[in-house]
């Protein structure tokens, strides 16, 4: 070959790649590029951006919007959607990648599209927000686990794995919440229990939870928290009605076993009434969603909770930061603890000298760790008897406010008063403010309530 030639052979490589390397993706259709874009995906979409979607099959068409930060099912079942599982549809509808692809260039008209079964499929997913986007589905592909699917009026047609059959149309039913409520607990600040024999009502302030009744004392927080996250936390075992209408016939009465939980900020409740139960499930209504569902059987012992089960069994949980003056009376003498800048002075009689205040660290943790072991209902007869009136001992923790205020007077206020009364089997009979309840608690707590007064002194 001569040398004339091969320099043209060469030449004539260098344009053909050129070419293909330049103008020939330059030419591709406006089609071309934008499957290219697509990466292998089948539809185009951001699960974010979407807004509605409806899963239409055979038998049923399923409509779901999205509500706030959750979704509703609506039409003739209306109710709360299971988030959980619609972003796994969203999640899975945005990545459906395939593996064969037939070019709708191909077929000579939309009865070709028939052997796909798409020309009219049955089941389709329609997708409306930031972008509108249709998966219409066809029949099953050569392969296990593949399908035919076409993107809206678009005439190609993709071969797919068919997890999105499987997940997308599964029975209605899969769609709704598994949760009772999608409620947490920090959202709630108000519980009312109903019962035969009485009620239980809780609240919650900025000092946290309180028992309202059947008395009114604090709350313990960890186990109010827990009734909460258990109560927030059941799930539906079985939809048995969508309507609520005779509650009679699931043994449900209304005003009584039942379970009143308010959101915060919010005045209309939600309320669990609860009705026959077995030892496998509870059989409830719950009227946010005005439905019938069976529950499972941990539903009976949130209603059935005791008041002491739930009420702070601490003594008095004391914030010393509050309280400007401590005042303790024995039946010989009267200690004052006044508090002065960082530090405290103590008064016994007419002398004030420097407090301690190791003493008064002492006394505040053995106020606030010392546990209840039984709370006891007494009358005011028999407060005499228990020397809880006059009490042995009696402490009270004062603010002390210099000047008036336009809602409060200068002057000492009371936070609280402790009595201490008779002594028992290593346990002291202990009244809180004017309370008729009795509270017994171990008697070492005495030794943080020394009568002599040097034992409140500041070391020298």
């Amino acid at each position: 070959m001569s040398r004339g030639w091969t320099i043209f052979l060469c030449l004539l490589a260098v344009v053909a790649i050129g070419f293909l390397a330049i103008y020939e993706p330059l030419t591709r259709s406006t089609r071309e590029k934008a499957q290219l874009a697509l990466g292998g995906r089948v539809l185009d979409f951001d699960p974010a951006g979407v807004k509605e979607f409806r899963i239409t099959s055979p038998s049923d068409e399923l409509i779901i919007k999205r509500r706030g930060n959750g979704w509703r099912i609506e039409g003739d079942d209306k109710d709360r959607a299971n988030p959980a599982l619609i972003r796994d549809v969203l999640k899975l509808a945005s990545n459906l990648q395939y593996s064969d692809r037939v070019d709708g260039r191909e077929f000579r008209s939309d009865d070709d599209l028939g052997d796909f079964g798409l020309k009219k499929p049955k089941r389709k997913i329609q997708i409306f927000g930031d972008q509108d986007v249709t998966l219409l589905i066809g029949k099953d592909a050569a392969g296990d686990g593949k399908i035919y699917v076409r993107r809206g009026s678009d005439r190609d047609v993709y071969v797919i794995d068919d997890d999105i059959l499987k997940l997308a149309f599964q029975d209605a039913q899969k769609f709704r919440d598994p949760r009772l409520t999608d409620l947490e607990a920090d959202q709630v600040d108000r519980v009312i229990i109903r019962r035969s024999d009485g009620q239980i009502e809780l609240s919650q302030d900025a000092r946290g939870w309180r028992m309202v009744k059947p008395l009114s004392a604090p709350a313990d927080q960890a186990s109010v928290n827990a009734f909460l996250n258990t109560l927030l936390g059941l799930t539906i075992r079985e939809v048995l009605s969508d309507d609520s209408g005779d509650l009679s016939r699931f043994g449900i009465v209304e005003g009584t076993n039942e379970i009143s939980f308010y959101a915060e900020g919010k005045e209309r409740h939600q309320t669990l009434r609860i009705g026959q139960a077995t030892q496998d499930s509870v059989v409830a209504e719950f009227t946010a969603r005005d439905s019938i569902f069976r529950l499972p059987p941990e539903t009976i012992k949130l209603l059935n909770v005791t008041p002491d089960a739930l009420r702070d069994h601490r003594l008095f949980p004391l914030n010393i930061d509050l309280v400007d003056m401590i005042r303790i009376t024995f039946p010989e003498n009267t200690i004052e603890l006044r508090r002065k800048g960082d530090g405290w002075l103590l008064k016994a009689g007419p002398e004030i000298r420097p407090a301690s205040n190791q003493a008064i660290r002492a006394l505040v943790d053995a106020i606030s760790s010392t546990r209840v072991s039984a709370y006891v209902l007494t009358s005011a007869d028999k407060l005499e008897g228990d020397q809880l009136a006059p009490p042995r001992i009696k402490v009270e923790f004062l603010s002390v406010l210099s000047e008036n205020t336009p809602e409060t007077t200068a002057g000492a206020r009371n936070i609280a008063t402790i009595s201490f009364g008779a002594e028992k089997d290593g346990q002291v009979l202990t009244r809180m403010n004017d309370s008729l309840e009795v509270a017994k608690v171990p008697a070492a707590i005495l030794s943080a309530l020394p009568s002599d007064p040097r034992d409140w002194q500041a070391p020298k």
